[in-house]
This record gives C-alpha cells, structure tokens and sequence, in this order.
C-alpha cells in the first residue's frame, strides 16, 4: 500500500476502535437479553425479551444488563478497528487491481467480507468469554462459577487449553463474515441515495445491522448454545442444528431477534454516526494529501464492477 493508503489504514483503525466502543455501550443490555434467550430450552425460564429483561433486573438488578462487558470491550475496541481498516485495506487493494478509484456496491461487498474476517480473529474469544459470564443470573457475581473475564480466561483454559477459549470462533465468522457483507453493500447504497448527513448515517448503520443481524441470528443462536454448552457436550458447532430443530423447530433458530434488532439499529446506528465524526474530524486535522481511499466514492454505475 502507498503512503496515502497507509494514513487512510491509519485513520479506519483509530475512528473504528472509537466507533466500536459506542456500539458495545449502546448495545449491551440488548445482548445480555439475547444471550439469555438464546441459552434457554423452550420457554423454561423466560415466556418473551420483555420478560427476560425484567426477572433479570428484578432479581440481579440493572447492573446485570451489563454483565460481561468489560472483556467484549478489550476485544471490541481492537476487532472493529481492524474491521474498519480491514475494510479499507480491500477497498484499497481492488482500486490498485481495478485501476479506479470508484467502487461498486459489489466491491464494497467485498470489503466487508473481508473486514468480517479482520475482526473474528479477536472477537471470536471475546464472545466465548461474555457468553460464559452474562449466563451467571446470580446478583452477586462471586457467588457464581467466574468471578470475572480473568477468571473466566483461567478456568477455561484449565479445563480444556486455548482450544476451549477460542471455542465457537468459526461459528462466529459464519455469523459476522456473510452478514458484513451485505451490510456494507447496503450501508454504501443508502449514502448514496439519500446523502451523509449525521442522521442518514445513524439510520443507514442501523438498518444495515438489521439486515447483518437477520443473516446472522440462527449462527448466533449455534454459536451460543456452543460456547455456553458444558465441556464435552459437542464435538462439533454442527451437531446442534439438528438437535435445536427436532426440538424446537425452525423459529428456534430466531431466538432473540428481537432485541438483537433492537440492538442492532442502535448499537450501529451510534457506531457509524461517531466513526463518522471522527473520520471526519481526522480529515481536518491531517487531511490526506497522497492518494486516498474514499470510502463513499460517487459512482456512475452502481451495480458493475
């Protein structure tokens, strides 16, 4: 990559590192929510979301909502910097390819694709971590297995080594990599209909989470069930999609889509609006004066490559 390339890079990761701080705050409580859903048989301890939410600040208090954060936000504050530089990085390398700086919603497709994988390397431990921490429902939390992510991190890998710690990794990149995909396809093609101002980007992030998130639920929901499972349960994430289905059927495979919609919007919707200020911010204060990598260029054919 040249120079120009390089600072662009530069730029993705430290506005991507910020953004994904804002999508985990805002996001949160809506994940321990799904989380909990997702876990359970069916209906043995929550009738609906609404339910879920309230028996657990009923009897853990609001704090429980925030149950595991603190290690997602070590993983996420890196993973979406390199999502969003892993981003550019494509753009980057298809413009060098294709000997154009304007590029298609289908290589935007790509790009994100290829930020998906970016991020799985780090957030796929993470997740392993949080999901094991927010299914503790006692109120205090050294009356449960972990005491925290550290303790988390120890016992796993006792018990199983740093196999069991990135544990559902793979099923993670089929739940983010597909799904970045057509969300930055679709984040692309709402900018260029209807402009970029702050609120076409919070609503642009946050139906294209929604899109991300309806493609990605029923891996989720794998992923969940695998990370969560005792040690020893399954060989393999795949042997529970036959087993949720015979005894679930297939709107098992949706559980919790309604607050990860939930989330999605606002979780996203909050990201993209601050990557956005400081993208911009950056621009002022150290514009790009080599070539650079646009990441909204104008286009005269939309769908061509």
């Amino acid at each position: 990559l040249g120079h120009g390339e390089e600072r662009a890079g530069d730029r993705a990761f430290v506005a991507g590192g910020v953004g994904g701080m804002a999508f985990l705050i805002a996001g949160q409580p809506f994940d321990t929510i799904k989380v909990r859903m997702q876990h359970q048989a069916k209906g043995s301890l929550y009738k609906s979301s609404v339910d879920c939410l309230y028996k657990t600040v009923s009897r853990e208090g609001a704090r429980a909502l925030f149950k595991g954060m603190s290690t997602p936000l070590a993983a996420c504050i890196p993973s979406y910097a390199l999502y969003f530089m892993g981003h550019d990085h494509a753009i980057a390398i298809q413009q060098k390819i294709l000997g154009r700086q304007d590029m298609s919603l289908w290589n935007h497709g790509i790009a994100g694709l290829t930020a998906g994988v970016y991020m799985v390397t780090i957030l796929g431990p993470g997740e392993r971590v949080k999901c094991l921490l927010q299914m503790q429902t006692e109120r205090n939390s050294s009356s449960g297995k972990y005491r925290g992510p550290v303790d988390v991190i120890r016992k796993t890998y006792r018990e199983g080594g740093v196999r069991q710690l990135v544990r559902g990794t793979f099923v993670t990149g089929m739940r983010d990599v597909p799904g970045s995909g057509l969300f930055f396809m679709l984040y692309e093609w709402i900018l260029r209909e209807f402009g970029d101002s702050p609120a076409t980007v919070a609503v642009a992030g946050g139906l294209s989470g929604i899109l991300m998130w309806f493609v990605g639920v029923p891996p989720d929901v794998v992923k969940t069930r695998y990370q969560t499972a005792p040690l020893g349960r399954y060989r393999s994430s795949l042997q529970i999609v036959p087993e949720l289905y015979r005894s679930e059927g297939l709107r098992a495979f949706y559980k919790g889509f309604g607050p990860s919609g939930i989330r999605a919007f606002l979780a996203n919707g909050v990201c993209f609006v601050t990557y956005d200020f400081v993208i911009k911010t950056w621009e002022k204060l150290w514009p790009l004066t080599a070539a650079r990598v646009d990441i909204r260029p104008n286009m005269t054919s939309p769908y061509g490559l």
